[in-house]
């Protein structure tokens, strides 16, 4: 194998790290050999202290749309690491909203976990991935841009930013040997899904899963592993000149654009 798929030596930072997807990719860092950050507004020091892994790990507690908690957590991971190498941005929320119903508070944020947290952690960390010649920045996305979703209205302006913000970040710091990417998911039946968090209005069901999963190419449920897998691959060696890119991890729900 001509590149390098460990991570020894790297230290990553996911948010949303407490359960479901970000613990699923919180487990495949740690097993490759990186120092793992979980960032969560829960305390996730449990979850931390199950991790496998000879890398060092590290729980803090952050509401990622409060931009002083982001700077704290942000001074808690330079000063025991010194850097971050991998940054992860996977938090979000997904309340139902509608042209309606929303409201601006709502609506703010939505945005303030799902997109401004996000410029935040990567802002406050390319600088030593450019002094260090390398980085990988990896956010959530997701192709519900490209479906026909209802009640959504909120969540899914946010990932399409996601998208767009992805993009940006990549052109500026391509040059610098940090690439930024996005995971696009299907639907994962996760605890945060089938069961909203924050109070939000709104329950994902289990017929409404089979729905998704009726439309996709591969006729099953997609799993934190099946992310996981994608997000190892983006954030090694192998894939240093892959950036700029929406992969969509979704059993071919969406096939055509990007």
């Amino acid at each position: 194998m001509d590149g390098d798929m460990t991570l020894d030596g790297k230290t990553a930072v996911v948010t949303g790290a407490g359960r479901g997807v970000g613990l699923g990719y919180c487990e495949r860092l740690a097993a490759d050999g990186a120092n793992v950050v979980l960032v969560d507004i829960k305390d996730p020091a449990e979850r931390a202290a199950e991790l496998d892994g000879q890398g060092e790990k590290l729980s803090i507690v952050c509401d990622i749309a409060e931009p002083e908690q982001v700077d704290t957590a942000v001074t808690a991971v330079l000063e025991r690491f010194g850097r971050c190498d991998i940054l992860v941005n996977n938090a979000a929320i997904f309340p139902n909203t509608n042209l309606d119903d929303v409201t601006i508070d709502v609506w703010r944020r939505v945005l303030a976990v799902n997109v401004d947290a996000a410029l935040l952690f990567a802002k406050a960390f390319a600088p030593g991935m450019k002094e260090s010649s390398w980085g990988r920045i990896v956010n959530t996305g997701s192709g519900i841009t490209f479906l026909q979703a209802f009640d959504l209205l909120a969540y899914m302006t946010s990932k399409g930013a996601i998208h767009g913000l992805t993009r940006s970040l990549a052109n500026e710091l391509g040059e610098s040997g940090v690439t930024v990417n996005a995971v696009a998911p299907s639907i994962v039946p996760t605890p945060g899904l089938l069961g909203r968090s924050e109070g939000t209005a709104g329950q994902t069901n289990e017929d409404e899963i089979d729905v998704v999963v009726s439309m996709q190419t591969i006729k099953r449920r997609c799993t934190p592993a099946d992310l996981a897998n994608a997000l190892a691959f983006l954030v090694s060696d192998e894939a240093s000149f892959i950036t700029g890119q929406i992969i969509h991890v979704d059993g071919g729900l969406t096939r055509s654009g990007a």
